[in-house]
């Protein structure tokens, strides 16, 4: 979708479809929704007299125009409650424009910006949030459909309408950020979407390097042989089983000066987990060619933050595999020696993530990364404590916490504080070697934390536990069915306004 600002006067503005808002419990519009109301001779007053509108979050009202204003149609869309307006909600009242253009086949319609006025918004924020719900929701995948089912009516054109010409430059950067991040969350997305016959270590790696040269981030990957004589020997038991090979994907964005300190972050890359030989069942395994999930949301921050420019250091690893059951997967009950750490028993090589991703903690703390941060599909714990809207929050340093949790409100992306009492630790315990990868189902998501705590080397350090959120099985928010992508905002927004 090709988004443009222009000043202009929405009640004379051509186009097939306008689209203006109204926030809940309004009786009588104002500003450019009122502008076009009074042009419409009252049409949308008379709509919330009769109840026809109410101004709920996502609700829409279509109204021909009749030749009365240069716009075919008006789609009146809901902002919700005024005092409970945000970014969030700015972003879904877009996307419910998008899914209506879409169901009227228009092709190019125009907008006001959602919630710069009585919404509370800065016009910059409110832009921003306003062409990303257009340009997530937009979002398709269906490159594995028939011609007949791609040709499904796109749009392909977006106006921006703002009336006061010394608005134009904030709005447009404000959009032009918009760009950014949905370029960056949508690539994400297509990751994840792909399937996993497609979306090998090594495909993943390459793409993850052709937009990191589109981005201009510094981008390293290595093989199966690196691997192996770098004795990431976690990484290599969880990826020998499988017939595709791994990959270790190092980004770098160094975006501050030349003394500050890295931020490492680490994305779980597991392209399919089938288990291993602790082999899942197979209802809902299809499922799995998400869990690289986390991977996918750190490649895609990263992505944004070098084409936005962010003034960090930032540090990137993904390490990439297949969970498989073949001839050389390690058993339960091995053995193997970490990277840089203790030796661990594998209980059950179905807790894999944390495996990898214990040798990536290590080797970012090899490469000067003095704070840490790891995102993964970790586990099936994490959605039994808190759904599939809500991502757990662990955390060894107070100022990180915070932040992140202060950043819930603008990303959307919801996050809850979790606990990481030395009780769990112990279980943990192993009879043969230094720790047990896994210590069973109860506080599952706390010990898998716990075990990703001993390889950081006691630096500061936060796990987000993403599990069922890198997918949605309905639309929400302003997904569809499929990928969300969901991290890439939360790493951005972390990394942006972090400060030593």
């Amino acid at each position: 979708m090709k988004v443009e600002v222009i000043q202009g006067d929405v009640a004379r503005f051509k186009t097939s479809l306008l689209i203006v808002n109204l926030f809940e419990s309004v009786k009588k519009p104002g500003g450019a929704t009122g502008a076009v109301d009074k042009a419409l001779d009252g049409a949308i007053t008379q709509a919330i007299e009769s109840g026809e509108i109410k101004g709920k979050l996502g609700e829409i009202l279509l109204i021909h125009s009749f030749r009365k204003i240069p716009a075919e149609r008006v789609l009146v869309v809901g902002l919700g409650e005024a005092d409970k307006f945000g970014a969030e909600q700015a972003r879904r009242a877009s996307a419910a424009a998008v899914w209506t253009a879409e169901k009227l086949s228009v092709k190019e319609m125009a907008s006001i910006v959602h919630g710069a006025g009585i919404g509370g918004m800065e016009a910059a924020a409110a832009a921003e949030a306003t062409a990303l719900g257009f340009l997530l929701a937009a979002y398709r995948f269906d490159k594995y459909k028939s011609a007949k089912e791609q040709s499904k009516p796109l749009v392909e054109n977006l106006t921006i309408l703002e009336f006061d010409k010394a608005k134009l430059e904030v709005l447009k950067s404000g959009i032009a950020r918009a760009e950014a991040v949905a370029w960056a969350q949508n690539l994400a997305r297509d990751l994840i979407n792909e399937p996993s016959n497609v979306m090998t270590p090594i495909e993943f790696a390459a793409r993850v390097e052709a937009g990191a040269k589109e981005a201009g981030l510094e981008v390293e990957v290595y093989d199966e042989q690196w691997i192996q004589k770098k004795n990431m020997m976690l990484l290599w038991g969880v990826a020998k089983g499988s017939e595709h090979p791994p990959r270790l994907i190092v980004l770098r964005h160094q975006g501050g000066a030349k003394d500050d300190p890295w931020l490492g972050i680490i994305g779980k890359g597991v392209m399919f987990d089938s288990g291993g030989i602790s082999i899942k069942p197979s209802n809902g395994m299809e499922a799995m060619k998400g869990d690289m999930g986390g991977g996918a949301a750190a490649a895609g921050a990263f992505l944004a933050a070098a084409k936005l420019g962010v003034k960090r250091n930032i540090l990137g690893i993904i390490p990439a595999v297949v969970n498989s059951p073949g001839g050389r997967a390690q058993n339960p009950g091995d053995i193997i020696q970490s990277f840089d750490g203790p030796s661990v028993e594998i209980i059950s090589t179905d807790a894999e993530g944390r495996l990898i991703m214990a040798d990536a903690l290590s080797y970012a703390r090899e490469l000067g990364a003095s704070y840490l941060i790891d995102i993964a599909t970790l586990t099936g714990a994490c959605v039994v404590a808190l759904g599939s809207k809500v991502a757990a929050l662990f955390s060894t340093d107070e100022r990180m916490q915070k932040l992140f949790m202060d950043n819930v409100a603008q990303t959307g992306e919801k996050l809850w504080p979790m606990p990481l009492f030395e009780e769990y630790g112990e279980l943990l315990k192993s009879t043969a070697a230094q720790i047990k990868n896994s210590g069973g189902r109860p506080a599952g998501s706390i010990t898998a934390a716990k075990f990703l705590e001993r390889f950081t080397d006691k630096k500061p350090w936060c796990h987000i536990d993403i599990a069922a959120k890198e997918s949605t099985k309905k639309p929400y928010s302003c997904y569809r069915r499929g990928a969300t992508g969901f991290g890439v905002r939360t790493l951005l927004r972390f990394v942006e306004r972090w400060e030593v």
